[in-house]
């Protein structure tokens, strides 16, 4: 006789199956890199689209002369800064200067993608040396030797590489937001000369108010977070203050005498994500926080809110695009062109 399951305690079950939290590995945070690669990859084209909505873009970027894109930006057009302000005043014109706004967008988002790659990286090569899974926990450890030296300093250097790498990305990410929202303050880029968002770093409390408002919803990087803040306070610890310990320091476990787990310690953080501290002392560890076991998720967590941004951003671009390329608007702008360079 086939035996009947209770219906209610299978549901549960199959609830508790389908809410037990998936553990984060390194390799789940590199698949988010290559997904934020495409995001920003959409962002490129819709800022494009959105800029020259009017005209043909492709006819006139080729005629526009090589120190609009590169002048200051790269060592390929070795240019004085005296040199690019006199092209500047000689080819006066909305069009150039709006070209010029756009190259300096483009250095931003560029930025973007080389901050990511980067904390890609640095992850890669910290895993390639400190293992993520551990075999025990806090409370087996009977004895554990710190190790400190070259090696223990680059395992730090990648380590430290990450933080400064995503929190730069905050800082990238707070400049488009300025610019998407301010974008109109610029009329015919006839007066152009810096962005808007020049001077201003990330900070939710000053941007909230100055930015789009669906940028300040949750899931966003404008909305406080618990990782995104530990983020930024371990970058600003490392840059600042100090190193995580007296030096960049390993810790190698053991277990009644035999090789155990390797360690990088974590300081303690409270609800906010900030570092608990007592006067001059800064950093407690009293949580037993182990960095190699914590960064996965908390970078996964980091990412995916950087990917909601970055979509955010490309989707109000794209609101904003209303209008198809004018030919008599394109030519207007050729015409213009050829007057300056006769």
């Amino acid at each position: 006789m086939m035996k009947l399951y209770n219906t209610d305690k299978l549901i549960f079950w199959i609830k508790r199956l389908f809410m037990c939290k998936k553990q984060i590995t390194p390799n789940d945070c590199y698949k988010y890199f290559t997904e934020l690669e495409s995001s920003i990859q959409y962002l490129y084209t819709s800022i494009d689209n959105f800029l020259f909505q009017d005209i043909d873009r492709s006819i006139i970027q080729a005629l526009m002369p090589q120190w609009v894109c590169d002048g200051s930006r790269s060592p390929e057009l070795s240019l004085s800064k005296i040199q690019y302000e006199k092209y500047r005043q000689k080819i006066d014109i909305p069009i150039v200067r709006k070209f010029i706004y756009y190259y300096d967008l483009w250095y931003i988002i560029a930025a973007v993608q080389d901050r990511l790659e980067a904390a890609e990286m640095f992850m890669q090569d910290f895993y390639k040396s400190i293992p993520f899974e551990l075999k025990y926990k806090e409370k087996d450890y009977t004895s554990a030797a710190r190790t400190c030296g070259k090696w223990e300093t680059e395992v730090h250097i990648s380590l430290n590489g990450v933080f400064v790498s995503l929190a730069s990305t905050f800082d990238l990410l707070s400049k488009i937001a300025i610019e998407q929202a301010q974008y109109t303050k610029y009329g015919d880029f006839s007066n152009y000369s810096k962005m808007n968002s020049n001077g201003f770093l990330y900070n939710v409390d000053k941007l909230r108010n100055i930015i789009n408002s669906a940028l300040t919803k949750n899931g966003m990087l404008f909305v406080a977070n618990k990782n995104v803040r530990i983020i930024e306070v371990i970058r600003n610890e490392y840059v600042h203050n100090g190193p995580w310990d007296f030096r960049c320091s390993v810790y190698n476990t053991a277990v009644d005498g035999f090789p155990a787990d390797v360690i990088v310690y974590a300081p303690d953080f409270d609800e906010n994500g900030n570092l608990i501290s007592s006067g001059a002392r800064n950093k407690f560890y009293s949580q037993g926080n182990k960095m190699n076991v914590m960064l996965p998720e908390l970078v996964e967590s980091v990412l995916e809110i950087l990917k909601n941004t970055i979509d955010c951003l490309t989707q109000l671009y794209i609101a904003d695009t209303t209008q198809t390329p004018d030919a008599v608007r394109t030519k207007q702008c050729l015409e213009e062109l050829k007057v300056c360079f006769k």
